[in-house]
Parts: structure tokens; C-alpha cells; sequence
């Protein structure tokens, strides 16, 4: 190579390496919307699926996931949709992250004023701003679920996951607002909370009602809490094998606990969270193999799975692609136009 060539080439070469390290690869975006519910801004942060902005596709609606404590969850939690999502493996249907950024967590996420002491100073009251969950649920009832119902496209599916306090939070919006979500998720919450105030409702509740709503999932997630041997929060663990215990007795409820070994309260919503998408959303991953022989078996599939989530869930046009393009690269070509009419049947340009 000339020397002259070389000094050309390593400049453009410097270019176009710099050029594509400028690219940047984004997660989501931060909205900004006045609460007037809590008289405050809050900070909501978006995930949007990835095809979501693909235009050689139909422009689809997407079940929306409302995340608590998004400043903590919502980077990872973006990912683990996507990933459970791919095609043609998907153990769930792309959706929307929501993540709720907090600004006083305690008394957003508790339900009821409590002055327990602190273990180490009997005079000092831990949670002296909590009992705000009414408030709170309304913000996100009456405020960011319609901002976000009409800034994206969203399907009438949705599910509301939190943590600790906003496990608790979770559970006592199922027992006072069943109707709000379709799906629940408490990790490792904190059912000790008030002298168990949410085991009290919860019996209440079963007494009321007999049954829990019908076409509801709760997930709930235990860590192997070391605390149990320190003497902190040692009611824990024994407030969340009460609730089980409670609500198992009760089989209206599409329910699942989980307890996880060598997890602690601060590790366990990740496994737990990523296992409670694949627990909510049962019966949506469907075998691309056993279509090329039963074409007929995906609609019935999904049939089965709105059935049991009470909403319509249909195959996306992004999966239906991928199977068209399975049998035809196969030579299932009876399996192959039928894929292309259900694809018409969902997705006419017409």
C-alpha cells in the first residue's frame, strides 16, 4: 500500500469509526406530567417495544406493564420484555413499560398511617409520612394511565409490578381496586406492614366476596430473607406464607407464589419479576414446528389464552411473518398460504 493511500485511508476510516460510535442505543424516554391527585410533577419513564416504530408493519396496540420504583427496575426490566418478547421463542407479547419514578416513596406506597418505632431508637418514629396509597393509585388510575392510553398505543391489558412497599401497594390495590389491572405482581412484599394491617383485609375480603375476581393473575415472589435471623422486619416472612395460606384456600384466583433460595430482599424482584411475565402470560408462547403440521393450532392457541386472561390477544403481524417465512423456507406450502390468508384475515392494507 502507498504511503499516501495509507494517510488517506486512515483518516476516513477515523471517520467512519467515529460516526458509528456516536450511535446511541436507547431504552426509553421521561415524560413529565402535573399530578393533581398528589399536587406535584412526576417523572414516568417509557419503554416502547421494538416494533412498535416498524413501519413494514400494521401499527399495533401493546399491554402495558405499570412498573413501581421505575428509578431502580426500569433499565433492566426494558430488556427482560424484550427478550421474553423475541420472536419466534416469545414467552410473551411485546409490551409498554411504564416506569414510575418515586418522589416520597413511603407514603405513596403504604396504605395506612403507621408509627412503628425504630429497633434501634424507641423514640423515633420510621414511616411518620406514610398512609398516601389512595392517593396514589388514583394519580396512576386517573392520571398516567389515560396520558398514556393517549400518547401510545395501548391494548386493554395491563399489569401493575412493585416491590417491598410496593409489593404491599400491589396487593392492596388487587384487594380495594380489582378492576384497575388485570395483573398483579408483589416481590417479597411487605405484608408485615401495620401490625399486618393487609392480612386482616385480606380475610375481610375473602369473607365479603367469597372469591376473588375471576380472570385476574397474582404473582408474589419470598426472598430467603437473612433479616429473619437479625430480628428485623422478622414478621416477613410469616406475614407472606399467611397470605398464601389464605389466598390458596381460595382457588378463584389465578395465583402463584415463589419462593426463592439465595435471594434477599434487595436481589429478589429480578428472578421474580422476570418469572412472573412467563406466569401471567401462560400459554402465549406457541410451537412454530407443530404449526407447520397443525396450521389451525395458533388460533386456538390464542383463543385459550384470551379465554383465560379475559382480552383479546391475537398473533402479531411481526410473528406471523416469521412463521410464513418458516414454512415457506420448509416447503410447507398448504401451511404457508394459510399463515398468508390469517396474516390478511388480522392485517388487510386493505
Amino acid at each position: 500500500m502507498n504511503n499516501w493511500f495509507k494517510f488517506l485511508y486512515l483518516p476516513v476510516f477515523l471517520f467512519f469509526l467515529s460516526g458509528k460510535a456516536q450511535e446511541k442505543i436507547n431504552i426509553g424516554e421521561k415524560q413529565t406530567l402535573f399530578s393533581k391527585v398528589l399536587n406535584e410533577n412526576r417523572e414516568i419513564w417509557v419503554h416502547l417495544p421494538k416494533t412498535y416504530g416498524d413501519h413494514t408493519i400494521s401499527p399495533a396496540k401493546y399491554p402495558v406493564i405499570y412498573l413501581l420504583d421505575g428509578e431502580i427496575n426500569f433499565e433492566y426490566y426494558a430488556g427482560m420484555t424484550d427478550f421474553l418478547a423475541r420472536t419466534p421463542y416469545a414467552d410473551i407479547p411485546e409490551c409498554i413499560v411504564v416506569g414510575i419514578k418515586n418522589t416520597e416513596r413511603t407514603r405513596d406506597l403504604t396504605p395506612t398511617k403507621s408509627q412503628k418505632k425504630s429497633p434501634v431508637n424507641p423514640n423515633l418514629s420510621l414511616f411518620a409520612d406514610s398512609g398516601g396509597s389512595e392517593n396514589f393509585v388514583k394519580f396512576l388510575q386517573e392520571e398516567v394511565k389515560p396520558f398514556i392510553n393517549k400518547n401510545y398505543r395501548t391494548q386493554e391489558y395491563s399489569v401493575l409490578a412493585g416491590h417491598s412497599f410496593g409489593g404491599l401497594f400491589a396487593i392492596n390495590t388487587l384487594l380495594n381496586h380489582p378492576d384497575y389491572f388485570n395483573a398483579y405482581v408483589a416481590n417479597d412484599p411487605s405484608l408485615w406492614w401495620d401490625n399486618k394491617v393487609l392480612i386482616s383485609r385480606t380475610k375481610a375480603y375473602v369473607e365479603k366476596n367469597k372469591k376473588f375476581p375471576a380472570k385476574k393473575s397474582l404473582y408474589v415472589s419470598q426472598a430467603d430473607n437473612g433479616e429473619r435471623q437479625k430480628n428485623w422486619n422478622s414478621d416477613m416472612t410469616e406475614a407472606i406464607e399467611e397470605f398464601k395460606e389464605i389466598v390458596e384456600k381460595n382457588g378463584s384466583l389465578n395465583y402463584k407464589h415463589r419462593f426463592f433460595e439465595g435471594e434477599v430482599h434487595g436481589t429478589v424482584s429480578y428472578p421474580g419479576n422476570y418469572e412472573a411475565l412467563k406466569f401471567i402470560f401462560n400459554g402465549f408462547r406457541t410451537d412454530i414446528k407443530q404449526l407447520a403440521k397443525n396450521p389451525e393450532l395458533l388460533e386456538e392457541d390464542y383463543k385459550k389464552l384470551s379465554d383465560r386472561m379475559g382480552a383479546e390477544f391475537t398473533p402479531s403481524e411481526d410473528y406471523l411473518n416469521v412463521v410464513i417465512k418458516f414454512m415457506k423456507s420448509n416447503g410447507f406450502k398448504e401451511s404457508e398460504t394459510y399463515f398468508m390468508n390469517l396474516k390478511d384475515k388480522y392485517y388487510s392494507k386493505k
